[in-house]
Order: structure tokens, then C-alpha cells, then sequence
């Protein structure tokens, strides 16, 4: 069962994109060559697979993390005494939307 903690790691790992772009950055500003075209957009786009599938991997055990700490209890369905109220309620906020998109204003008791 995953936990919560399990996903610093995970967190961690992602920030790595910032490290990476600085190689970029000193290579492309600093390096004893300028990277050829090519170069460049073949390294950008590694990194952009890599790290859609960092974040996807991530996302995936956030999702996990997530359902393992919901309610294990199951969704019973309605019963026919609460859908009848639950479509009386809906019908009474119904009418009361339409009312008050007429203007119309119930009279308050004094």
C-alpha cells in the first residue's frame, strides 16, 4: 500500500529538469563548442520524453497514494424514500432559480 512519503522521492527526482536545463545552459553558453542544431533539439527533446514520463509515473503514484487512503467503505445506492426526496429538493431549487430570474421576490413576514 502506498503512503504519502513515497512520493517525495518521486517529487525529488522531477526537480532534477532544472539541473538538466543548467548542463544545457553552461553547454550552450560556456561549453568549448556550441552545440550543432541537431544537437540541441535532439537533447530537448530526450528531455521532454524523460520527464513526461517522470511526471507520468509520478501523477500515477499520487493516484495510488490517493485510493489507498480513501474510505474503504463501498457507495450503497439510494434508497427510493432518499431519491424522492432528492428529486423533490431538486425540483423546489429548480423553481426557486426560476423565480428569482423573473424577479420575483417572496413576500418576508414582518
Amino acid at each position: 500500500m502506498p503512503k504519502l512519503h513515497d512520493l517525495e522521492p518521486m517529487i525529488m527526482d522531477c526537480w532534477h529538469v532544472c539541473d538538466d536545463l543548467q548542463v544545457v545552459f553552461r553547454q550552450i553558453g560556456d561549453g568549448e563548442r556550441d552545440p550543432t542544431h541537431d544537437e540541441l533539439m535532439n537533447t530537448l527533446m530526450g528531455m521532454q520524453q524523460l520527464y513526461q514520463w517522470k511526471f507520468q509515473q509520478l501523477f500515477n503514484k499520487y493516484e495510488d497514494v490517493i485510493q489507498s487512503t480513501l474510505p474503504s467503505k463501498e457507495i450503497r445506492a439510494m434508497t427510493h424514500e432518499e431519491r424522492q426526496r432528492s428529486k423533490e429538493k431538486e425540483q423546489s431549487n429548480d423553481s426557486s432559480s426560476k423565480q428569482q430570474q423573473r424577479g420575483y421576490t417572496p413576500a418576508l413576514p414582518i
